[in-house]
């Protein structure tokens, strides 16, 4: 009576050798893979219930007798484990994850889809119902993973995968019909068997091995072509990728005659401008008040405890939307400095952790995927009041948005919005890196970032950072570079009077045109009375730690997110000796000195294991400069161009006419701040591109 029970239990055999082989697949596999063996399993079952005592029945001999619309429990746990085991299988021998489709196998799927779709409709006609639901089974599968955009079908690894599903449908549906567990009808099927299994068999066995890898394949974010629901998102937008501005390949490149222009400020937005104009024959001097380039993308040597040290301004993300920045890069060299990063992790203060591997990238359904990571329930979002402000964020636009919520603080709105706690944690992880408080923040702001890292394009949250300092892998090569296309480089030359009536002088000297490319605050001081109304952010703080040994314990990507219980924003492991805490909005009640302290006090309680005496050295830095994101700001933020020509802005506080955010932000600033200026001296502009303008749901 427990034979079939024990034929299920032995089939676990899979799961128990990966347990064994791979045991961390377990923490990012397991949940893919139990929702890939519900979703498959479940037309079959319903196909299985439909048809027996008709097509096939059990031996009352080998089965209990307990049965749920007419199955014995041994059927649904045949239904649990074989699609499990199956895609342990394809997990543990395949590793699918490491190949591509192969281009000479893309025909294979429709052609699986023609083959069966004739023969299964051949059976059906001649009454053969199992040979045909079978044939239809496996068409259907070939035709889900072509939908799907996951393509088992179109791998070498994909068709060994399915002789092995062959040969274990062999051993273990030998052994139930062969005993027999499991008996037929033979009116409805083919008379061709291979020992005792009748040839159906393999076609069941096979659209449900298929069909689960590749449901389980897109789980873990491993589709190699859109699938139909991916396909028709990009259509809604039009692509993901959009040129804003077109170069007229029918003008000059290089200026006729030299014009001179000055940048103030030798940060990412005014060295960007600096590159460009220099390669259209404009002679550009870069005015920098620190000693060294890069604002707030920089880094400088600085003695720390009787030691040179390597200071940074603090770690950047190079997110792979940033189609303008990353061009830029590819164009200049700069790119080979750059390398992955594996994960975007979020730890919750009660030690939770949300992670963004291996999430669906595509707009819309990555949220789905973050449901199905269980970073919320659908309960939590169902009321009309959660949904309906949470459709805000898919609902972007450069009009409406700010007008209807930049006076609306994210922690007003999401009080009002009853946003889930789990959810919350990532909305403020988010929130901060904006360098603003809950109370601060600009919801249309906030709507706007997630529109353009998450909502607009198929990158996901993927990014990478750089395997140097700053100034070695970039600011280095980068002067290098503007110095032999002739720009005039001034570090340590803080500018005190700009003048933009009758001419422009820069303390007293002539130019043609200026970029003003410095922070929000030197840009007040400069130009009185026209800025007025923005503001720098709050204080933040980088702080630098040396260790005398390696973290130790897990490891960890270089940049994880932290929900804040009093400071700490974020940590990152830059080396094995170095490690940086960041505060990206202090509270306004902790003083300058308690600042090390509660930082290094917070890191202890998201690293237990952490050793504060393998300390050698700290450096703090605690800065305002960075730009504000506050509430009723964007109405006053102005654009690239001014009403006095030659005269253009650029920098991350200066409002682009589509979604561009901190690095991306800035240096499309200085693009387009070049391009302004080429358009006046008549000489060939640069190509812009941009996120989509709008939310996919924006009406």
């Amino acid at each position: 009576m427990y034979e079939y029970l024990l034929v299920d239990l032995v089939m676990l055999a899979p799961i128990v050798a990966i347990g064994l082989l791979r045991p961390h697949w377990f923490q990012g596999g397991l949940r893919p893979g139990i929702k890939a063996t519900i979703a498959a399993s479940l037309p079959f079952i319903v196909w299985d219930a439909q048809v027996v005592n008709r097509h096939w029945w059990f031996n009352p001999a080998y089965v209990m007798p307990l049965r749920i619309f007419g199955l014995p429990l041994e059927e649904y746990l045949f239904f649990c484990v074989v699609p499990l085991a199956c895609i342990f299988t394809w997990e543990l021998a395949f590793a699918a994850k490491r190949e591509r489709p192969v281009k000479g196998l893309s025909f294979a799927p429709w052609l699986v889809m023609a083959v069966t779709t004739a023969l299964g409709a051949w059976a059906w006609s001649t009454g053969r119902e199992y040979t045909a639901f079978s044939l239809w089974s496996v068409g259907f599968s070939a035709l889900w993973d072509q939908l799907n955009g996951s393509r088992v079908y179109s791998m070498v690894k994909g068709w060994l995968y399915l002789v092995t599903v062959g040969a274990l449908t062999t051993v273990f549906n030998g052994y139930l019909t062969g005993r027999p567990i499991v008996q037929y009808d033979e009116s409805f099927q083919l008379p061709f068997r291979v020992f005792t299994i009748p040839i159906e068999d393999y076609g069941f066995g096979i659209a449900l091995a298929m069909l689960a890898a590749s449901i389980y394949q897109s789980k873990r974010a491993r589709r190699f072509a859109p699938s139909l629901f991916t396909w028709l998102i990009e259509k809604r937008f039009g692509g993901y990728r959009h040129e804003v501005e077109v170069p007229d390949a029918s003008k000059p490149e290089r200026v006729s005659s030299p014009q001179r222009v000055a940048v103030i400020g030798g940060g990412l937005a005014g060295l960007t401008s600096a590159e460009l104009l220099s390669r259209r024959g404009f002679e550009v001097t870069v005015f920098e008040k620190n000693a060294y380039l890069g604002g707030k993308l920089s880094s400088w040597k600085e003695d720390v405890d009787g030691k040179s040290r390597d200071i940074e301004h603090g770690f950047h993300a190079f997110f792979h939307h940033y189609y303008n920045f990353n061009h830029w890069l590819a164009e200049t060299g700069l790119s080979k400095a750059l390398t992955p990063v594996e994960d975007y992790l979020v730890i919750g203060a009660d030690g939770r952790r949300y992670s963004f591997q291996e999430v669906e990238n595509t707009p819309l359904l990555n949220l789905i995927a973050l449901y199905g990571k269980g970073l919320f329930r659908m309960l939590d979002v169902a009321n009309p009041t959660t949904g309906q402000a949470l459709q805000k964020f898919l609902e972007w636009d450069e009009q409406k948005t700010p007008a209807q919520l930049d006076d609306v603080s994210f922690a007003e709105y999401a009080k009002n919005a009853r946003i889930p706690k789990s959810l919350m944690v990532i909305f403020t992880a988010f929130a901060r890196a904006f360098f603003a408080h809950e109370d601060r923040l600009s919801m249309s702001e906030l709507v706007k970032s997630f529109h353009f890292y998450y909502l607009s394009h198929d990158r996901g949250l993927s990014f990478d950072r750089l395997t140097s300092s700053v100034e070695e892998a970039v600011m280095g090569p980068l002067a290098a570079r503007l110095r032999a296309q002739g720009v005039t480089i001034r570090v340590g030359a803080s500018v005190k009077s700009l003048k933009v009536e009758g001419g422009f002088e820069v303390d007293g000297e002539k130019f043609d045109a200026v970029v003003l490319a410095a922070n929000v605050t030197a840009a007040k001081g400069l130009l009185p009375g026209r800025f007025d109304a923005l503001t720098a952010g709050q204080r933040y703080a980088v702080l630098r730690l040396w260790l005398s040994k390696p973290l130790g314990g897990e490891k960890m990507p270089a940049f994880v997110a932290t929900e804040r219980v009093r400071a700490l924003d974020a940590f990152c492991p830059v080396s094995d000796e170095v490690l940086e805490l960041h505060s990206y909005a202090l509270p306004d009640d902790l003083a300058d000195a308690d600042v090390t302290r509660v930082l290094e006090e917070e890191f202890k309680k998201y690293v237990p294991h952490f050793d504060a005496s393998s300390i050698t050295s700290r450096h703090l830095q605690l800065r305002d400069d960075f730009t504000a994101f506050h509430l009723g700001l964007a109405k006053h933020r102005p654009g690239v161009e001014t009403t006095t020509p030659g005269l253009v802005l650029a920098g991350d506080w200066v409002a682009l006419p589509f979604p561009s955010m901190l690095m991306e932000g800035a240096h499309t600033s200085g693009v387009m701040a070049a391009n302004v200026l080429c358009k006046k001296a008549g000489v060939r502009t640069f190509s812009v591109w941009s996120v989509p303008k709008r939310g996919l749901l924006a009406r």
